[in-house]
């Protein structure tokens, strides 16, 4: 009976570190070299989970790195229509995010980047939410957010990386759980070499 139970727990544990917003982040153009430090998180969809993804993430990246973000303030002001539509790197989005990295607007990306004058656009298209699994003792239901990514250098829209990962919603607050928006930004920060 107590093996069964402790069975049952570690199989929580190990559900909930699973879906919790495990960031997925990695360099296309290795090895990678700083060409500049600013940087804007935009999103290519209009819906209301990408507006807040790119809000959180980049408050976390500018707490986890030494770029300098971009405020979405600003980003809203210099864009105009912001937030528009830029065709993302996927074909499908219901449960899953499949990925095509070929399908991004490349021609919109540097039409956007001359509205910021930033070294780096880091784009996001958070395309679908779903519910998770039952409520447990040991973890809570959320709602998560489907993040799909690429990061591009100017001049010249020069994918450097992408990402794919999963953020969960707390309910309650109504807003993103910032654990996983900080493991997304500190990945991100670490690999470009750039950490406070």
């Amino acid at each position: 009976m107590m093996r069964k139970s402790s069975s049952w727990i570690w199989m929580a544990v190990v559900a909930s570190l699973s879906v919790g917003g495990c960031a997925t982040f990695h360099l296309t153009q290795e090895p990678f070299r700083n060409n500049g430090k600013k940087l804007a998180v935009i999103v290519g969809l209009t819906n209301p989970g990408s507006l807040q993804a790119a809000q959180a993430l980049s408050e976390a990246v500018e707490r986890t790195s030494r770029f300098q973000v971009l405020p979405q303030k600003k980003v809203a002001q210099a864009i105009p229509n912001y937030p528009q539509l830029i065709k993302g790197p996927y074909t499908s989005a219901y449960f899953e995010i499949d990925e095509d990295y070929t399908k991004t607007d490349l021609g919109r990306v540097s039409e956007i980047q001359k509205h910021l004058g930033v070294d780096y656009l880091y784009i996001l298209w958070a395309p679908t939410s779903v519910q998770s699994g039952g409520k447990s003792l040991f973890s809570k239901n959320h709602p998560l957010v489907h993040v799909v990514a690429q990061i591009f250098e100017f001049p010249g829209a020069k994918e450097i990386g992408r990402g794919k990962y999963v953020l969960r919603v707390d309910e309650d607050r109504h807003e993103l759980v910032p654990e996983d928006l900080a493991l997304v930004a500190r990945e991100f920060a670490e690999k470009t070499r750039m950490p406070k």
